[in-house]
């Protein structure tokens, strides 16, 4: 019996040794990972976020990006009200055409953006840029997001914006942008329209996916505290039409609108055999 018991207390011993090594090495790793895994985040929440993130990888890495960069709530809030867009339509049957020209932000989203961008870019490292997300409520009830990225190259400030009120009704998609505010949900729904010191390096499509693109990039000419003098900037190139889709755009697009339940099972049948029906 008395063996007994001494094996017990020996396997015992035995088993808490082994516990207690595994979570020295253990926690130790956790503790070191969490950290590095979170960049910084300014008022943040599922309505609106500022973040600093890495440069992607590819030609992104290559670019000399002047961070830190002091520009004050003002200055921003003014820069932010001259972004102007308009609204891309093509319907499934007709000529597409553009609406009338209006703010990329409402004066709500210029006031956070206006008090949250300056606190990113004093943070950011000339290897970081700064991302965005935004929802905005619509008068049919989804949210309208808006997401892309800002950073600071020769002298002039550059925005993408990935997102331009896009109505998300699907949860993992809207999650996903709020991870990465640089996923594109669907194709360009708006343009920007550019204004004075400002000019637009257009994107190319990605295969001739209508799709998929590279979002375009507004360069805003900045004129203030950087210590030189910004490259005169090209003037803006003349409007172009806005090519009509193909008969195989037009089906993978109404497809789209079926899945992400913009259109019912009704519309989709209607409009799909009006295209059929053209061949």
């Amino acid at each position: 019996m008395e063996d007994h018991r001494l094996v017990n207390k020996q396997f015992v011993r035995w088993a808490n040794v082994t516990v207690l090594c595994l979570f020295c090495l253990v926690v130790p790793a956790c503790s070191g990972l969490a950290p590095s895994s979170q960049m910084p985040c300014f008022s943040c929440d599922d309505q609106r976020l500022v973040r600093i993130v890495p440069l992607t990888q590819g030609p992104d890495q290559k670019r000399l990006l002047h961070h830190p960069f002091d520009l004050q709530r003002q200055e921003w809030e003014a820069l932010l009200r001259a972004v102007k867009v308009r609204s891309i339509h093509s319907p499934l049957l007709g000529a597409s055409y553009r609406g009338d020209t209006e703010p990329a932000f409402s004066e709500e989203e210029v006031r956070y953006l206006g008090e949250s961008l300056p606190r990113a870019f004093q943070q950011a490292s000339a290897q970081e840029q700064v991302v965005f997300a935004l929802a905005r409520p619509s008068e049919a009830g989804l949210d309208q997001v808006t997401s892309g990225v800002w950073f600071v190259e020769d002298s002039r400030i550059h925005l993408r914006m990935a997102n331009c009120r896009i109505a998300v009704t699907m949860p993992s998609i809207r999650k996903q942008i709020w991870k990465d505010p640089l996923f594109a949900q669907a194709g360009a729904f708006y343009e920007f329209v550019p204004g004075e010191g400002q000019v637009i390096t257009h994107a190319t499509r990605d295969g001739g996916n209508p799709f998929r693109a590279d979002p375009d990039e507004l360069v805003i000419e900045y004129h203030g505290e950087m210590g030189s003098t910004p490259v005169p900037v090209s003037s803006p190139p003349p409007a172009q039409s806005v090519p009509t889709r193909s008969l195989e755009e037009q089906l993978s697009l109404l497809k789209r609108l079926r899945e992400q339940g913009l259109i019912t099972e009704e519309d989709y049948l209607t409009k799909k055999q009006q295209l059929l029906d053209r061949l």
